[in-house]
């Protein structure tokens, strides 16, 4: 009964978006909202009602930023699914076993070939370039290519290169399960965050114009548009260091070989 009960269900989920595609305006509908007037609004309005050149910035986290404050969720959602799935640390027995003699380079006599110093100082140096564009990324987004999303994955590469290429050298940072769990529910509390500040200044949610902030109304915007930014930031990186953390755990490498 349970399985019919669930087969039912997913049909029912399935088939209602499709049966509501006819409800939806046909592709390149000229007489659309969006190709009607929605977007001419963004493109004569988004410098001067959102005080951000970059219009695709705007419409993301200003026009749109409720929108977007359910991406960031559905993130923070997705890095605590995968750690529930996977927090049952399994037995020693179980986990991928992956021998060092496969990861080890060797020339051709077979003998193994260590390159621990050359990527020691590799990643050492690649590491701050990495954070360092992350940072220009998300402070630059308001006017030119980046944002939250892009800057966050760079911090999420810049942590995966530090535990995972060298796992045996000192790590510029490490984060536990519990605390990048938190960080990632912390990227959406502080967009949520301003959105409500936004409502006790009189204003809707996330109406930027309302932030409680001695400032010209523009720079309300700009103020409005860099804080969920970060917090998209925060959210992004240690989302995706959440879920490499559940999988780490369900690996372990045959170091006693050697």
């Amino acid at each position: 009964m349970k399985k019919v009960l669930v087969v039912l269900l997913m049909v029912i989920v399935l088939t209602v978006p499709f049966a509501l595609f006819d409800a939806l305006p046909a592709i390149g509908d000229t007489a659309s909202a969006p190709n009607n007037h929605v977007s001419t609004h963004y493109i004569e309005n988004a410098i001067k009602e959102c005080n951000s050149p970059n219009m695709v910035t705007a419409v993301i986290v200003d026009y749109r930023a409720f929108d977007t404050l359910l991406e960031t969720t559905v993130m923070f959602l997705a890095g605590a699914v995968v750690l529930l799935v996977l927090a049952k640390k399994p037995a020693l027995k179980n986990r991928i076993l992956i021998p060092k003699s496969k990861r080890m380079h060797k020339d051709k006599h077979g003998n193994p070939i260590y390159h621990t110093i050359n990527k020691d100082v590799m990643i050492t140096i690649i590491q701050p370039l990495i954070l360092v564009y992350a940072v220009y990324v998300l402070f630059h987004g308001e006017v030119s290519l980046g944002g939250g999303f892009q800057a966050g994955a760079l911090i999420a590469m810049a942590y995966i290169l530090d535990v995972m290429v060298i796992p045996d050298k000192k790590n510029i940072f490490v984060l536990s399960k519990k605390n990048s769990v938190a960080l990632a529910g912390l990227g959406p509390f502080i967009y949520t965050l301003v959105g409500i500040i936004c409502m006790i200044g009189g204003g809707l949610f996330l109406e930027y114009a309302k932030l409680p902030i001695p400032v010209h109304t523009a720079e309300l915007h700009s103020i409005g548009i860099l804080v969920v930014e970060i917090g998209v930031t925060i959210g992004v990186a240690a989302t995706i260091i959440t879920i490499l953390n559940a999988i780490m755990e369900r690996v372990t490498f045959d170091d006693d070989n050697y």
